[in-house]
């Protein structure tokens, strides 16, 4: 089957401008990432989650930029940054996130994650609380009291998982409408989002869908996921309780990836957290509700 999307992944128009490449001197390679704002501004970072990249953050980016110093990286293995053959895993991506804060001379910053991105926020957050001014999870957290309903659960699932998913991908690369479709659970309504948006996300879920290397990633980080959430991730979230870092978990109404009471659950056993629900939103309200979004997040924001 020959291969249609052939070039490097362009950014969305609203990042194109900030674009960046640094490479990491550990863990090496090269990261892409948008960058903007006053460099002197408190910093926020971004981070997104599984099978996606920097550009989930496009229609806030730049609003953000007004008030803040705003790094969005694409993590190794997805979007534009080096896709090399490894295990990619939890602590793995938080080292990257610290190591391209180090790079930047980013002492600490607004941490904001969605989803996977949010376990990777939260893990700095609580094993490196200076790092962290401020926290904002937006549907995930390493506090899992329901898993996904698909979600493995021992190795036999976990060597389904792997036998399974490269047949999915060929599937959806005979298909790109399919491949669009596949889409349709992460928001409360594909249809209803602009068509600008929705002819951005066509081409952008069909370059993936063709990626190879991004397809290995994301299966490395499925595969290692049950196993840092059973292990390290029991012993941070016994850390939670005593968490001073200020804290907002942000899930859409309409979320069908990863349930709410997770996001409920997680609030409650924080003192400094606060608890926002984003109506006619799904996994990613940043994206469908991003005015609603810039709004959740306000007094975070201003934390310094």
């Amino acid at each position: 089957m020959s291969h249609p999307y052939p070039g490097p992944m362009q950014p969305a128009p609203q990042l194109a401008p900030h674009a960046r490449t640094l490479r990491l001197q550990w863990p090496d390679g090269a990261v892409q990432y948008f960058e903007a704002g006053a460099p002197h501004a408190p910093a926020i970072v971004l981070i997104h989650g599984l099978q996606d990249e920097a550009d989930t953050w496009r229609h806030v980016f730049e609003r953000l930029a007004q008030t803040h110093h705003v790094i969005a990286l694409d993590l190794p293995g997805f979007g534009r940054s080096d896709k090399a053959r490894r295990r990619y895993s939890v602590p793995f991506y938080t080292r990257v996130v610290l190591g391209l804060m180090d790079a930047l001379k980013i002492g600490y910053a607004t941490l904001i994650g969605s989803s996977l991105g949010a376990m990777i926020a939260e893990t700095i957050a609580l094993t490196q609380p200076a790092r962290a001014s401020g926290l904002v999870l937006i549907g995930g957290t390493i506090h899992i009291v329901e898993r996904p309903a698909a979600a493995p659960r021992n190795l036999v699932q976990l060597l389904r998982l792997a036998a399974n998913d490269r047949r999915y991908f060929e599937a959806l690369r005979r298909s790109p409408q399919a491949a669009y479709d596949s889409l349709r659970p992460y928001y409360a309504n594909l249809d209803d989002l602009p068509q600008t948006d929705r002819d951005f996300l066509f081409q952008r879920v069909n370059e993936r869908v063709w990626d190879e290397a991004q397809r290995l990633a994301s299966l490395s980080v499925q595969m290692n996921l049950p196993i840092f959430l059973a292990f390290q991730g029991r012993a941070l979230i016994r850390r939670i309780p005593a968490s001073a870092v200020p804290t907002t978990v942000i899930w859409g109404a309409e979320d069908r990836i990863l349930p709410m009471s997770n996001g409920i659950a997680r609030t409650a056993i924080q003192r400094a957290s606060r608890w926002i629900r984003i109506e006619a939103a799904g996994h990613l309200p940043h994206q469908e509700k991003p005015e609603d979004f810039l709004r959740a997040i306000a007094p975070m924001a201003r934390t310094r």
